[in-house]
């Protein structure tokens, strides 16, 4: 029986914050069963924003740009499952993830749609403010995106109140579910969302 392999896109400005050390947790579940893991910062990589121009539909190629951007769609279409990580800024996703997500374009056409539909993606939403609906925007497009692209919602975790770097580490009950999480994304299962 063929390892799966689980994806994670890292898209917080700040190495080692929250996010990083959420997401972290689940591929360190999802490798405790034996599942091969990768992980891209976001913050690292060049990701041009996608200004609309149709290349990857009407030249057969990934995109006008050569950059990061192209190295991550050869990563999906290799991967298995799909684990996107934001902070919540300003109510919705980093500038970092949506860069990233508007370049997702290549995989809505016809060539392409078949690399990735029906892939589980997963979803990890730490932030600052207390009130749990301070990430319904963020929830809501990335649930979007999961429809859109033809994926299939596979679990999430939504942290409200973690501001430090790090912090999260003082909610075990928050690390445990994120380890279940990559346990269970490892395994085929994926909880009701």
């Amino acid at each position: 029986m063929q390892k799966r392999k689980i994806i994670a896109f890292l898209g917080s400005p700040r190495p080692r914050g929250n996010t990083d050390t959420l997401a972290e947790c689940v591929l360190e579940g999802a490798r405790e069963v034996g599942c091969e893991t990768q992980s891209f910062a976001l913050r690292a990589l060049k990701v041009h924003p996608c200004t609309g121009c149709g290349y990857c539909w009407k030249k057969g190629k990934p995109c006008i740009f050569e950059d990061d951007g192209t190295r991550l769609y050869d990563a999906m279409a290799r991967s298995d499952v799909f684990l996107f990580a934001t902070p919540v800024y300003w109510y919705g996703p980093t500038a970092i993830m949506k860069a990233f997500i508007d370049r997702l374009v290549y995989f809505n056409s016809p060539a392409n749609r078949a690399k990735i539909r029906g892939k589980p993606a997963a979803m990890v939403v730490p932030f600052e403010e207390e009130d749990p609906a301070t990430a319904d925007l963020t929830v809501s497009l990335l649930d979007k995106c999961f429809q859109f692209l033809e994926l299939r919602p596979a679990g999430r975790i939504i942290v409200p109140g973690v501001t430090r770097p790090g912090e999260v580490r003082q909610h075990p009950e928050t690390m445990e579910q994120a380890r279940w999480l990559g346990a269970a994304l490892a395994g085929g299962e994926f909880p009701q969302t």
